[in-house]
């Protein structure tokens, strides 16, 4: 529990969120000013290298601020420290599925795989 303990998580939930605050105001620039939003445009944009590792990295930063604002609340308000690692590790596996499900979804526009 130490290696995201402390200042380290503060720092990476604020770096989360900082991630999520930019890919938020790009994103709301390009429906504001861009061309208007197709599904077909989505797809275009995300099959690009430079869309595809944005969305890697704020996939990234939300399953990480995720994991720390979730661990907080374990850690402050599940007593039993049988019941804590039970959530613990569901929230673990439930954030890694996510991530795993994200890239698959990334990779499969990425290389056009259907």
């Amino acid at each position: 529990m130490r290696l995201l303990s402390g200042q380290r998580a503060f720092v990476l939930q604020r770096l989360g969120a900082l991630v999520m605050l930019a890919y938020l105001a790009g994103g709301a620039l390009w429906l504001a000013f861009g061309p208007a939003p197709t599904f077909s445009r989505w797809q275009g944009w995300s099959a690009q290298p430079l869309a595809a590792v944005a969305l890697l990295v704020l996939t990234a930063a939300v399953l990480g601020h995720a994991w720390v604002g979730l661990r907080d609340v374990a850690l402050d308000y599940v007593r039993p420290l049988a019941l804590r690692l039970a959530a613990l590790g569901a929230v673990a596996v439930l954030l890694a599925g996510l991530a795993a499900w994200t890239t698959l979804i990334v990779f499969s526009h990425l290389f056009a795989i259907v």
